[in-house]
């Protein structure tokens, strides 16, 4: 009834502003957008509203008037738009009340018949628009406050807002349809380069454009910035407008088009702020990593943690910072640059002063961090109480997450020029991070971290610091594979530590030199070392160090052949890490005592060692302790016949150890997939998996694993039809094994050598080397060779009709198969004595 009291319009309103020419990419979010619009259009009680926000430059209008045009068929009764220049420069915010005048005006009605309140103009603006099908773009939004009044009320129509803000009123009341537009696929930024440049770009312009557009942030407002400069200087070619784009001082002073430019839009925002909100984000732009959270920037801010919270949050909801998971912000690059420029703008005593403050804090939170991560060899000290302005670190677990989620700024931190941090940052972030970067990794950027704080001038006076960087230098080397590099660094750090009269530190450093020497085929130099490191241990009353230097031993002589002293050793370590309540050293010599049970006494009571193990990893947070424990796991489980577990574990075990580097633990993984395919019939991907493994053993100088995965590929050759290549390989092995006294290994070579000869039809040969095969399996204590070489020296006899030997032989194989879990050779073996009897 009152629309028909006022003047209307001859036909329904269109004031959409034109479609942005060349609009390039947004397929996804369109289709999204039309699909909401068809789905919701004829069963709406409560008016739909679309809410876009994105950061400045983005592309929210240009998106939001291209869809109007596009939904302009679902919207016949009117198409609005109304620009609240929320961020204008020159100019303020748009009233609700002119708004609307505006809206009313556009729709026919006359100036004096619009009413003087705002509630009055509201209420006509819903009544004309009750039973209708329109479509209102409110663009460049400031507040909930701001865009209330202008919502039509219960019908049919489509309401799209654009904001720098997430109007948090919106969410709260309407319920509406978030889209947040992020900067541009690359592909997509490139295309709408072309098509504002106007010209075809050649191939090999590709990369230049490339470089343009990355350059840009993928932002489509400085992307048409630099294509318009380029459309209008057509005979520019691509490479000279990314020059001067490159060498600017700062990137953004060169998109100028007239009088609007990248730092114009940012600066409407920037402008917005409180002067203490500008300050906090000049002083963002200090900040040399990719995220910060209100911890580490109330130390770049001089103010408490609550206070940088406050203007974080205050940021983010103006889309000059974004926030990718809670609790943690960043800048586009764009936005970052535009911040450093501010802070240009301060004296460089405040900059030197705020980078300072944020230096000291990453380096007091991560001493505090690693506190709880490290396995030390003497009883931790009591920590200091935490500080009000560190985050809450009093669990192992809480300190994981705080180095996982730091690990980048740093490393930023550490990579930062000489002259803008303190000489001591750098030996104190190694040391901090090293019993993280040793579960997690990056190796490779760890090793580089300790190389530079073990290059620390000794002007500096750390003499203690470089020798620690020295040792975890080394540590990270040998879990590289780096033996003679991992043994230099640790030389120099032995020597450092007793010209400086630390005993503690000699003895850490003998323990990880053993390790190193026995893995470099050097076993008395190894034995001479750890025995040297627990007599030092003991003397200084370091339970600790003793559990440790015990563990290593064990290793050392598991690599020997010698399992029965290996697993007094381990039981002893294991036994010591449960009375100090060391979850770490218990989780490693669990995986130890499951490795050597596995070789000794059967794989159920491995599996049951080796899963106990993991768990405890796994709580740790411990990816390499995790993928040795999968690795064993895998291989156990291989030999009882649960391939799709086995091959489960290995697969994950090879993904972790690719992750962090480890390629010792990775050409471990590969051998014994290797061997689980063989188990399971896969010959084809056998081959493969050995080839890889044997090159990185051979890269490693890891002789022992080289010989052990041409055992692999022997058996695959032979069970492929290749029986001379098998021979050949299998001799290769055997040599290889002798070289480096591993009894065991000879015994599997000369087993598989048997194998070979009984297909020949040569059972006296054959017999012999199962015989040699069977003594050195029994000294080495390893019952499943044991079984292999009764079980090959039984069918010899069998052959060569001494079947009663044959089937006391093939009955004392399958005993122990029995023993060890290995059911389906047993299950075999029984058939075999079923058909000969005899």
């Amino acid at each position: 009834m009152y629309r028909e009291q006022t003047a209307t319009a001859a036909e329904p309103c269109n004031i959409l502003p034109r479609d942005t020419a060349g609009f390039t990419g947004r397929a996804r979010e369109l289709r999204a957008l039309v699909h909401y619009v068809v789905q919701r259009a004829e069963a709406q009680t409560i008016v739909p509203v679309y809410a876009i926000d994105g950061m400045p430059g983005v592309g929210k209008t240009a998106f939001a008037v291209h869809a109007g045009h596009m939904l302009q068929e679902h919207f016949r009764d009117g198409q609005f738009f109304v620009n609240l220049h929320a961020h204008t420069a020159g100019q303020r915010p748009v009233d609700p009340g002119d708004a609307l005048s505006q809206l009313l005006s556009a729709d026919g009605v006359r100036p004096a018949e619009i009413p003087t309140a705002l509630e009055d103009r509201a209420a006509l603006w819903r009544k004309r628009l009750a039973g209708h099908r329109a479509l209102v773009i409110l663009d460049n939004a400031d507040s909930w406050r701001q865009v209330r009044p202008l919502l039509p009320g219960a019908g049919r129509c489509l309401v799209m807002i654009t904001s720098r803000y997430r109007l948090s009123g919106l969410v709260a009341t309407l319920a509406p349809v978030n889209l947040t537009l992020e900067p541009l696929p690359p592909e997509e930024a490139t295309a709408l380069f072309a098509t504002m440049a106007n010209r075809h770009l050649e191939p090999a312009e590709a990369s230049t454009v490339d470089d343009l557009v990355r350059n840009c942030g993928y932002l489509p407002l400085a992307i048409c910035l630099l294509a318009t400069r380029l459309r209008l200087e057509a005979r520019w070619p691509v490479a000279d407008l990314v020059r001067e784009l490159t060498q600017a001082k700062h990137a953004l002073s060169s998109m100028r088009a007239e009088d609007v430019t990248v730092e114009a839009v940012f600066g409407v925002s920037y402008r917005q702020l409180s002067s203490a909100q500008r300050r906090f984000f000049r002083r963002l732009g200090l900040h040399p990593g990719p995220d910060v959270d209100r911890f580490a920037a109330a130390a770049l801010d001089g103010i408490s943690p609550r206070q940088a919270g406050k203007c974080l949050d205050a940021l983010y909801h103006q889309h000059l910072l974004d926030q990718p998971t809670l609790g943690r912000y960043r800048m586009h690059d764009l936005i970052r640059e535009y911040a450093i420029i501010r802070a240009g703008t301060a004296s460089a005593r405040e900059r030197d002063s705020a980078l300072a403050r944020l230096l000291d804090y990453y380096r007091r939170a991560a001493a505090s961090a690693g506190r709880h991560l490290s396995r030390p060899t003497a009883p931790p000290t009591a920590s200091a109480a935490t500080d009000d302005d560190l985050p809450p670190l009093r669990t192992r677990r809480q300190a994981m997450g705080w180095m996982k989620a730091e690990q980048a700024n740093l490393f930023a931190c550490a990579g930062l020029p000489r002259a803008r941090r303190q000489v001591s940052l750098l030996p104190a972030l190694s040391a901090a991070m090293a019993p993280y970067l040793r579960l997690a990794g990056p190796w490779d950027q760890a090793i580089t971290l300790h190389e530079s704080a073990a290059s620390v001038p000794d002007a500096a006076g750390d003499q203690e610091g470089r020798a620690d960087a020295l040792r975890e230098l080394g540590v990270l080397r040998r879990h590289a594979g780096h033996y003679p590099e991992a043994e230099r660094a640790l030389q120099q750090a032995l020597e450092i530590y007793e010209r400086i009269g630390n005993a503690l530190g000699v003895a850490d450093v003998r323990t990880e030199l053993g390790g190193v020497r026995w893995r470099l085929g050097s076993h008395d130099g190894a034995a001479a070392e750890l025995r040297a490191a627990l007599a030092t241990y003991r003397s200084l009353d370091l339970p600790h160090g003793q559990a440790r230097a015990l563990h290593e031993m064990g290793t050392a002589l598991w690599a020997s052949g010698a399992f029965a002293q290996a697993l007094e050793m381990s039981d002893q370590a294991l036994r010591l890490c449960e009375e100090l309540g060391d979850r770490q050293g218990e989780a490693e010599a669990l995986h130890q005592l499951g490795g050597l049970r596995q070789l000794t006494e059967g794989y159920p009571s491995a599996i049951d060692v080796q899963r106990r193990a993991l768990a405890i990893y796994r709580e740790l947070g411990d990816r390499l302790g995790e993928a040795k424990a999968l690795t064993f796991l895998g291989t156990a489980l291989s030999h009882i016949g649960e391939d799709d577990a086995s091959h489960e574990a290995l697969d994950l075990a090879l993904l972790i150890q690719r992750d962090l580097g480890d390629s010792q633990g990775e050409a471990h993984a590969l051998n014994y997939l290797a061997a689980a395919h063989i188990r399971a019939g896969r010959y084809p991907a056998a081959r493969q998996v050995a080839i890889d493994a044997l090159a990185l053993y051979r890269k490693l100088g890891y002789r022992s694993g080289e010989a052990d995965v041409l055992n692999h590929l022997g058996v695959v050759e032979r069970l492929t039809h290749d029986y001379e290549p098998a021979a050949q390989t299998h001799e290769r092995a055997l040599a290889l094994f002798r070289q480096v006294s591993d009894e065991l290994g000879q015994s599997e070579a000369l087993s598989n050598i048997g194998e070979l000869l009984l297909a020949a039809d040569e059972p006296e040969a054959a017999l012999n080397h199962y015989e040699q095969a069977l003594a050195l399996a029994r000294r080495a204590h390893n019952p499943n060779a044991e079984a292999n070489a009764l079980h090959g020296a039984g069918r010899c006899h069998k052959h060569l009709d001494n079947s009663e030997n044959g089937t006391d032989l093939l009955r004392q194989a399958q005993k122990i198969y029995r023993r060890i879990g290995v059911k389906h050779v047993a299950n075999a073996i029984s058939e075999l004595l079923n058909e000969c009897p005899r």
